[in-house]
């Protein structure tokens, strides 16, 4: 066990700790003030039936009576006003009133510190009362460093204020000096590590809630990419054993042949990229330093433009609109490259035969914007909340039924943020997209 004798909790369960025990207190201060008020209103009654007056002078049991007056009324008024915060406040509101139960401690503490040193007259005291409620605070109610030490605080100057009021000789005036600080450090060192015990153990608690929360996501993506799995894939698998069951049971011809072997070919790619892209869904953003290189990003886009328009199945061109002067920046290019090369994607998929798409690069303050415009179909207005999510449900056909299985976006998302920067996107319907890549001047 941790212990915390002189620091609070770690500053990530600070907040949340602090308003948990401030609840708990406002109960147990509540259940301590009903049990002194039964035991109070008891001994008030006993009182009645057993000569106490008889076996101490009239001086000491006026003040006890005093002192028993004090305890059933103030308990009794705390009892009923804890209870009604605890019963009737939120449980964000109680926290507010917190303070009452430092009162209670505090007035708690006084009236058995009055039990011990006022009524009894003791010269050979052994402030066993005063023990008793120093314990009893110390061990049942949870307080921060702070308020510890503003109610040892009260009951030390209480304590100096009273004491010269008995007579008492030097000898035994600092032997309860000595027994005095003795309690105090007693009650300082049991609080703390009541602290501490409470503290471990809400920290297993929420550490316990954290995995839960964790097992349960993981859960989710399990069985949202068995979904995915089980969905997207049984359309190329299924047009693999479609085809090749004609290439077994028909005759064809050598044109046939390359059309057959195409449609394997395009379908494998297919389910490639579909399994690529649940892998980069289920990966967990890497710990290690993003492995980067100084490119010209004037070069680089020229190079990812070239590219997909060699390996895109759309016979399309891609306008290029890029600075004149040379912008250059540390990426990881293959990142990257997979983000531009989606983005593009979406844009052809989205974008009539005779629309245009422009790939396009500016320096800004912050750092520099790739932009990848179109003037296609645009994205609804109540599907850009949800555009970047995982699984989106905003995923949809293209203007040809090609496949969408929600993760590209996502996944976009995911490496730019990994670089330090942001992805923006901005569409009206039947006018066009555009998506901005924000990257940050520490880049460049």
């Amino acid at each position: 066990m941790k212990l915390y004798l002189f620091s609070p909790i770690e500053k990530k369960y600070r907040e949340e700790f602090d308003h948990h025990t401030m609840q708990q207190n406002l109960k147990v201060a509540a259940f301590i003030a009903l049990t002194v008020t039964i035991a109070a209103t008891t001994m008030r009654v006993i009182s009645y039936f057993v000569p106490y007056q008889a076996m101490v002078s009239s001086g000491q049991f006026n003040e006890y009576r005093i002192i028993n007056n004090y305890t059933i009324s103030s308990s009794t008024l705390f009892t009923i006003l804890l209870f009604f915060i605890w019963k009737k406040s939120a449980p964000k509101q109680q926290n507010q009133y917190h303070f009452i139960s430092i009162l209670y401690s505090l007035s708690f503490i006084g009236t058995c510190m009055a039990l011990t040193f006022v009524a009894q007259h003791n010269p050979k005291n052994t402030m066993t009362m005063l023990l008793l409620g120093m314990i009893t605070i110390g061990v049942l109610l949870v307080f921060s460093i702070r308020n510890l030490l503003l109610i040892a605080g009260s009951a030390i100057v209480t304590f100096m204020l009273f004491f010269q009021m008995f007579q008492v000789s030097a000898d035994t005036r600092s032997l309860n000096y000595v027994v005095f600080w003795l309690i105090i450090t007693c009650f300082l060192f049991i609080s703390r590590l009541i602290y501490s015990y409470h503290a471990n153990y809400f920290i297993k608690i929420k550490t316990i809630e954290d995995k839960n929360r964790e097992i349960e996501k993981a859960n989710q993506l399990k069985n949202k990419i068995l979904a995915i799995v089980a969905h997207d894939l049984r359309n190329p698998i299924s047009g693999i054993r479609s085809v090749t069951h004609l290439m077994q049971e028909y005759p064809y011809t050598k044109e046939q042949e390359e059309k057959y072997l195409y449609w394997i070919t395009d379908a494998c790619k297919t389910a490639d990229q579909i399994i690529e892209e649940l892998l980069m869904a289920a990966k967990q953003r890497e710990t290690d330093l993003l492995q980067t290189d100084y490119v010209s990003l004037n070069e680089w886009l020229k190079h990812v433009r070239d590219n997909w328009l060699q390996k895109s199945n759309y016979n399309r061109d891609i306008g290029l609109e890029l600075p004149s002067q040379e912008l250059k920046a540390r990426i990881h290019t293959g990142k990257m490259q997979r983000v531009v090369d989606n983005l593009l994607h979406n844009a052809a998929k989205f974008t009539p035969a005779e629309g245009n798409i422009t790939l396009g690069m500016q320096q800004l303050r912050g750092g520099v914007r790739i932009s990848i415009t179109d003037t296609g179909i645009g994205i609804p207005e109540d599907l850009m909340p949800t555009l970047f999510d995982q699984f989106t449900a905003s995923s949809r056909p293209g203007l040809n039924n090609e496949p969408s299985n929600g993760l590209g976006l996502h996944i976009c998302r995911q490496l730019v943020q990994e670089h330090g920067g942001n992805i923006y996107v901005s569409s009206r319907e039947n006018q066009g997209t555009i998506f901005n890549i924000d990257l940050p001047f520490t880049l460049l």
